[in-house]
């Protein structure tokens, strides 16, 4: 991959770069101009100019032409965009392939609802003051979003806030993760070349003091972020009155295994949903309950899975776990790891630091739900594995827990996983499946400090916009 210039679009140069650096090989692979408070008031006004005279009125099936046009470049570029997102933010390019299909549905799904979203009738003559009266309520754009993304998958989470925010017909300010930014810059370059005007969407490379500043901006009408709880909530308290907001934080994901669990398909999800992407997804499997009649055989079997995975370079399709995105992270990783031994946890497998920022998948016992490893986020390829006799106990362990986000239980006994689905505190419980289960239509989004706002494509979509009622007195006679 040749070095890029990111560059500040549509504002006066700052010539002020940050380089990008490869998380596995350590080379710098692009610069990325930083704005200053100029640039930023010009990418508002902007955002505020083209909302009033472009996007307002811009009608759902020109935002769907520009969508699909848009999934089309990308499906044109796959390989590249997945090269780009294996060398930026070191996800094993057989995952990063997978992102970049996902990021097409994505898209593709953006343009599909922009054409059926809909308002719906008030029924008047429920009462004699409502007869003769016709109401309606319609959907329509928000105004400018502000859209602060994440690292860990720099081209669906670019589809995810940008795509829905442009599909229900609004102005956006990207600021993508400082990390991995040029696959955000490249979809914005497709946005681009699909016809859209350069000024709808800005791209903003900026530093945290500048974003608290731009956070607090009154004319961002929506805020969607995706990071930690601490950046999130700090932003919901900066923010202006009045201004909609979508929270992506981290989780604790569980997952428990129930004695009738069918092991065959299970140990083989949960290996994959604790390493995907070395543990740097929201929701990958960070603790796992299993059941005592079959612990000690899960446990080996986990163990010899986990063997068959490979850490290193995430350009070899042979790799399934990457880097870490940064130094600090393998620090703060092994640091956290260490305290839990000196607590009593056990590490069974894994735990070597291989170089280029690459540890090997991790799994421990003996962990209990007060070790930092278990009720915070990990953030890397680690994965605890407890022993319980009663299905209460994983339950009471995830409803006491800050970070609830998305869990799963294995079980072939029906009642138990219904049980487990219905008394625990998260907003999507996976039956048969992993954590980190994903199709990009469904709901998704976390509870206490795991977030704020239900996202998904559809759900975006209509956070992005306000429902207006319109009432009509159609009696005759006035």
């Amino acid at each position: 991959m040749k070095t890029l210039n990111l560059k500040i679009k549509n504002a006066v140069p700052t010539n002020q770069f940050q380089d990008i650096v490869s998380p596995y090989s350590g080379e710098v692979i692009a610069s990325m101009e930083l704005a200053d408070d100029k640039a930023i008031e010009q990418a508002l006004v902007n955002s505020v100019d083209y909302y009033n005279s472009l996007m307002k009125n811009m009608p759902a099936y020109k935002r769907a032409d520009i969508l699909n046009n848009v999934a089309k470049q990308i499906q044109e570029n796959h390989e590249d965009l997945s090269l780009t997102i294996a060398k930026e933010g070191g996800k094993p390019l057989t995952d990063a392939r997978a992102e970049v299909t996902r990021a097409i549905n994505t898209i593709e799904t953006c343009a599909m609802v922009a054409l059926t979203i809909h308002g719906e009738e008030i029924r008047m003559d429920r009462t004699a003051k409502g007869e003769n009266h016709t109401a309606f309520t319609i959907k329509q754009s928000i105004g400018p979003v502000l859209a602060i993304s994440a690292f860990n998958h720099p081209v669906n989470l670019i589809a995810h806030q940008l795509a829905t925010a442009f599909a229900a017909g609004n102005t956006v300010i990207l600021k993508p993760s400082s990390s991995t930014p040029i696959s955000a810059y490249k979809i914005v370059e497709f946005f681009e070349n699909a016809g859209l005007d350069s000024g709808v969407i800005s791209f903003l490379g900026i530093s945290n003091e500048q974003a608290d500043k731009l956070v607090s901006d009154k004319r961002l009408k929506f805020i969607t972020f995706i990071g930690s709880s601490r950046v999130g909530w700090g932003i919901r308290r900066k923010a202006h009155n009045g201004v909609r907001m979508a929270f992506e934080h981290g989780g604790t994901a569980v997952c428990t295994v129930d004695k009738s669990a069918n092991l065959d398909k299970a140990i083989p999800k949960i290996a994959k949903h604790a390493f995907y992407h070395a543990g740097q997804v929201c929701v990958s499997t960070q603790n796992v309950f299993v059941h005592s009649d079959i612990y000690d055989t899960f446990l080996d079997r986990l163990i010899a899975e986990t063997k068959k995975l490979k850490t290193g370079d995430p350009t070899d399709t042979a790799t399934d776990v990457g880097p870490l995105i940064r130094k600090s992270e393998v620090e703060r990783v092994e640091s956290w790891v260490n305290e839990a031994v000196s607590e009593g946890a056990k590490i069974v497998y894994g735990f070597e630091n291989i170089g280029n920022k690459c540890l090997t998948p991790t799994i421990i016992t003996n962990v209990n739900t007060n070790m930092k490893i278990f009720k915070d986020e990990v953030f890397g390829p680690t994965v605890n594995i407890i022993k319980y006799n009663d299905l209460q106990e994983p339950i009471d362990a995830i409803n006491k827990n800050e970070y609830c986000f998305q869990d799963s239980i294995f079980a072939q006994d029906i009642d138990v996983a219904m049980h487990y689905a219905r008394n625990i505190s998260t907003k999507a419980v996976m039956i048969n499946e992993g954590t980190a289960f994903r199709v990009d239509w469904m709901p998704f989004g976390g509870t206490a400090d795991s977030g704020l706002g239900f996202g998904g494509v559809k759900h975006s979509i209509e956070d992005m916009m306000d429902e207006k009622m319109i009432m009509i007195n159609s009696s005759y006679g006035g």
